[in-house]
């Protein structure tokens, strides 16, 4: 039976389904995400757009190859210079795709990816402007730039919305977006470079970037996890914030004198229980086969030590108004 993780839409979906106010879904409730009512066929969505975003990066890039005859007769460039302009954007992502990885682990995927896609786009539109060879391969150089955030924000992306046993196929299908791009600019753009221009096809390249930058941008989110967070949020902030009264019960209820004796009893016996708890909550869970008994031994413990603790702040005073 496959573990979910906090990753997995799924995880959200158990946490909240049932708890969102009437007239929004429980997927408004969670983050926001307005249009987004279903999140285990939400991230096929996704899946799809970074898919298409992949290759309208790259449909440029990894097809310039295939327009280097009419490339190199219009603006009449020697061998060496064509070798060079064909390698500039692929020679940028050595360190971009560094830094594009440090700007993930920074920013939201959807814009570290769309701003990348749409700086391609840029480029090449200004490159079908360029005069002379200097400035193409200046252009070509920045088309690389924005080219390297392609692939980690993609990854990034589809490793956030599918479950690990699914993961090896999603990004399977993803990274298919690399030849596929390349595969459809092979057979367009030599023929838009030969037809009318190889202007033409920087802007036609410039285009299908342009397009994936935006659906990229407009439809991407991250996976719904914000109340899943918060309720593991709230669950930790009694889970630990008990420690500190707990600490002053024992230390006022210990007979005089007997503070620290009383004290280290009781974190002993907590002690034996930090270490015996975890491993016999994990069984239990694999006997079950689900999580709810664990979090129903954890209730009922919960609240025999409340009775008791109640029971035992009153019996004082009831002595006290006797006499």
């Amino acid at each position: 039976m496959n573990e979910l993780t906090p990753t997995d839409p799924r995880v959200a979906d158990r946490a909240t389904d049932g708890g969102a106010p009437r007239g929004r879904t429980s997927t408004e409730v969670r983050n926001g995400l307005g249009g987004v009512a279903d999140p285990l066929r939400y991230r096929w969505v996704v899946l799809g757009i970074a898919t298409f975003t992949q290759a309208a990066s790259c449909f440029f890039v990894q097809g310039i190859g295939a327009m280097a005859v009419p490339l190199q007769r219009a603006p009449d460039l020697s061998t060496a210079q064509l070798g060079l302009l064909l390698s500039a954007s692929q020679l940028v992502p050595l360190v971009g795709l560094l830094v594009a990885g440090e700007l993930l682990d920074r920013y939201h995927e959807r814009w570290v990816v769309g701003i990348g896609a749409a700086v391609v786009a840029a480029g090449l539109l200004l490159g079908s402007l360029a005069q002379g060879y200097a400035p193409l391969l200046l252009v070509l150089l920045v088309v690389g730039a924005g080219y390297s955030t392609a692939q980690p924000g993609g990854s990034k992306s589809v490793a956030a919305w599918f479950h690990p046993a699914q993961r090896g196929l999603a990004m399977g299908v993803r990274q298919a977006g690399l030849p596929l791009g390349g595969a459809v600019a092979a057979a367009v753009l030599p023929t838009v470079a030969t037809r009318y221009g190889w202007r033409t096809a920087l802007v036609v390249g410039g285009v299908v970037a342009l397009l994936g930058a935006g659906l990229f941008t407009a439809l991407y989110r991250r996976p719904p996890i914000a109340v899943a967070a918060l309720l593991f949020a709230w669950l930790g902030f009694f889970g630990i914030g008990w420690y500190g009264p707990w600490v002053a019960h024992p230390a006022e209820s210990a007979p005089p004198g007997r503070t620290g004796f009383a004290l280290g009893l009781v974190m002993a016996v907590n002690q034996l229980a930090v270490i015996r708890v975890p491993p016999a909550l994990g069984l239990l869970r694999d006997t079950a086969h689900s999580f709810a008994p664990a979090w129903a031994a954890l209730a009922a413990a919960t609240a025999v030590t409340l009775a008791v603790t109640a029971r035992g702040d009153r019996t004082p005073r009831m002595k006290g108004s006797a006499v």
